[in-house]
């Protein structure tokens, strides 16, 4: 099948030619992959939620020995930069900046769920005969408390792709209604991703008299897919200095939620005491 192919606001210059190194540790995977253009030299993912920060760097240095190059032949990094799980995204934005930084090296930074919801939908292009453009595609992964990491991309037809929201994190069933009721909705509705136990119930309840072809593909990610999601952005997703990459928690941690409230609170306090 053609690559998808973004729209004209969304896509930049292309990549450097030659291998890229591209990483997602946003969820329990740690996955890492070595392309060039549209071929996957090397791919690896392994579940090391709990150990991201040992095992990341290692990997990526056996990666790369294996498949028969050395760090200065890599020509650019990609990485997740999330949402998904806080310290899992800020330990592969933290090592792709760092050795970008350190090889003098272009860094593109790409949306972890963009990346999910490209994958998915090339998978369920491929392995389901009912799917078919036009369609919305939906990455969804767990945040917890019937809330998801999500966002809404579009395939307007054959080759096409774009996007309709921003990352965010929402109560999951909610969100999926509201885009299921949407009178610009297509015929065809892709959920990728996280979408077993708990979400799979909310997705059938929503899809309920939606009359729109209602798929779920459970998906993890893939680098390559971060790789194809840069590629497809370009200049878009190039973060000028290496130091300059974030995370992108679409929320912010517990802790810092608790800090704001408490330094909202004191200022309330400090304003009816001047009152």
């Amino acid at each position: 099948m053609r690559e998808p192919r973004g729209n004209g606001a969304d896509v930049g210059a292309g990549l450097p030619d030659g291998p890229l190194l591209s990483i997602d540790t946003s969820t329990a995977s740690m996955t890492m992959a070595l392309t060039d253009g549209d071929e996957v030299l090397l791919e690896r993912t392994t579940d090391a939620e709990r150990n991201h920060s040992v095992k990341l760097l290692p990997e990526i240095d056996e990666l790369v020995r294996s498949a028969g190059l050395r760090p200065r032949d890599v020509r650019a990094v990609a990485v997740g930069r999330g949402p998904g799980s806080y310290t899992g995204v800020r330990i592969g934005v933290t090592m792709a900046k760092t050795f970008a930084w350190a090889l003098g090296l272009p860094v593109y930074g790409v949306s972890s769920l963009e990346a999910l919801a490209y994958g998915g939908w090339r998978d369920a292009l491929v392995g389901t005969t009912a799917v078919e453009a036009p369609a919305w595609i939906v990455p969804a992964l767990d945040a917890r408390r019937g809330q998801a990491y999500t966002a809404l991309f579009a395939a307007p037809e054959a080759g096409g792709w774009g996007r309709l929201s921003a990352d965010a994190v929402v109560p999951f069933q909610g969100q999926v209604e509201a885009w299921l009721r949407a009178a610009d909705r297509p015929g065809t509705v892709v959920f990728v991703g996280e979408v077993a136990g708990g979400f799979a119930d909310m997705l059938d309840a929503a899809a309920s008299g939606a009359q729109a072809v209602v798929l779920r593909r459970p998906w993890a990610m893939a680098a390559r897919d971060v790789a194809a999601v840069a590629r497809l952005r370009g200049e878009s997703a190039l973060v000028r200095d290496p130091h300059d990459l974030l995370p992108n928690y679409a929320q912010l941690a517990e802790a810092e939620a608790k800090l704001v409230a408490a330094n909202e609170a004191a200022e309330r306090e400090k304003a009816r005491e001047r009152d």
